[in-house]
Formats: structure tokens, C-alpha cells, sequence
């Protein structure tokens, strides 16, 4: 069975965007897998991969580090439900990935960085605070003012989504799919750290990712 190497915070929370777009592309696939829970500080556990971040998928022949070569190395080897249909879908899940990666969590990470803290304790609670706040220069703290108004900027970033989602139900297309697990990963991210209203009740991106938590029943991961 495969193992995916899935951050972990305090009362076994998985809170990982990289890690649930992991998750959700192996739920879709329908491969069965466990988890292997690493903490901020745990770095032990993932020593043999000869890097330090997650996710990290195991598999009889080895491993495969990254989230894009994890996600290119299933669709290799477990042909069934494809996650890239054509060219078209390949270049914007790239896309995707790279904007959310460089434009939206960032964003996200000024929402939530002050909540981050509550669900880490002892070393990982150490590491995080030490090396967040070497990464921002200054402290956690210097968010905290403008929650209110990143929420705003980050609901109009994701406008071209909502028109997708608007649209064709998804941002895949009238099915679910790897753009999707992309996307909603982020919101998880958000909801297992923070506790802040980032969506309008009416959003219809609301009820896009309530209708993919029911789907793939994400509470039981």
C-alpha cells in the first residue's frame, strides 16, 4: 500500500495544502493509502527522501517527492481516472498550481498565520514561530491588523475561479478534477488553521467546496 508522508499539527490535525491536493487526487483515483503523520520538527522521519518537505509518497519500488511529480507519477502508474484528460487541462492544472502557490497563499498566510500557533505545541510550535518569522522578517503579529482587508483582496484574486465555478459547476469542467483538488486544498489549509469567515455565505465558491467536502467525504482524512 502506498504511504503519503501528511504534516501533522497537535491532536493528529492535517492542515498541508500540498498534502490534501495529495489526498484528494489518490481518493479520486480510488488507491488505497495510509498516512504517515510528520510534525514541523520531525524531519527524522523524512531523512531518507534527501529533502525536508512534504508531501512524500513511498511505494514498493522507492519514493516520489513534489507535489507535481507525485501527481505525475500516479497518473503513470494508476492509468484509471486519469487526472490530466489532454494538454489543455495538463497546462492549466500547472498553471493553477504555480498561482496559488505564489499568489494566493501567501495571501492566505497573512489570514491565518496568527492561528497557525494553536494547533502546534512544543518543538513544532518552536519551529514554526522561529522560522516564519525569519522567512517574514518581524513577527507573526504584524498580520494581525490587516485580516479584514487581505480577506477582501484575496475574494477578488479569486474572481476569474468564481466564473469558472459559476459556469460549470466546477472548475474542471462539469465533473470534478485535479484543478479542483488544486484549489480547494487551500481552503482546507484555511479551515483546519483559522477560524475566519474567508467566503461569503452566498459565494458560489462556497458551495463548491461544501459539495467536494460531501463528495470525498473529506472529514474522514
Amino acid at each position: 500500500m502506498l504511504k503519503l508522508y501528511d504534516l501533522c499539527g497537535k491532536n493528529n490535525l492535517r492542515f498541508s495544502p500540498a498534502c490534501w491536493n495529495i489526498k484528494l487526487c489518490l481518493i479520486f483515483k480510488g488507491i488505497p493509502f495510509e498516512t504517515v503523520p510528520v510534525g514541523f520538527s520531525e524531519k527524522h522521519k523524512i531523512a531518507f527522501s534527501n529533502q525536508d518537505l512534504v508531501p512524500i509518497i513511498t511505494h514498493k519500488d522507492g519514493f516520489v517527492c513534489d507535489s507535481c511529480n507525485i501527481i505525475n507519477w500516479l497518473d503513470k502508474n494508476y492509468t484509471d481516472k486519469p487526472l490530466f484528460i489532454n494538454s489543455a487541462n495538463k497546462n492549466f492544472s500547472h498553471f493553477l498550481y504555480y498561482w496559488t502557490s505564489k499568489q494566493l497563499l501567501p495571501e492566505l498566510f497573512k489570514i491565518i498565520a496568527n492561528d497557525i500557533p494553536n494547533i502546534l505545541e512544543k518543538e513544532d510550535l518552536e519551529y514554526y514561530i522561529k522560522t516564519r518569522e525569519t522567512r517574514i522578517k518581524g513577527p507573526l503579529s504584524q498580520f494581525k491588523p490587516f485580516i479584514s482587508s487581505t480577506i477582501k483582496n484575496f475574494r477578488k484574486l479569486i474572481s476569474p475561479i468564481r466564473t469558472l465555478i459559476k459556469e460549470n459547476r466546477y472548475i474542471s469542467g462539469n465533473v470534478p478534477g485535479l484543478e479542483d483538488f488544486i484549489f480547494i486544498s487551500n481552503f482546507k489549509w484555511v479551515a483546519m488553521c483559522g477560524n475566519c469567515d474567508l467566503l461569503d455565505n452566498d459565494d458560489c465558491i462556497t458551495d463548491w467546496y461544501n459539495n467536494l467536502h460531501k463528495t470525498f467525504s473529506l472529514r474522514n482524512y
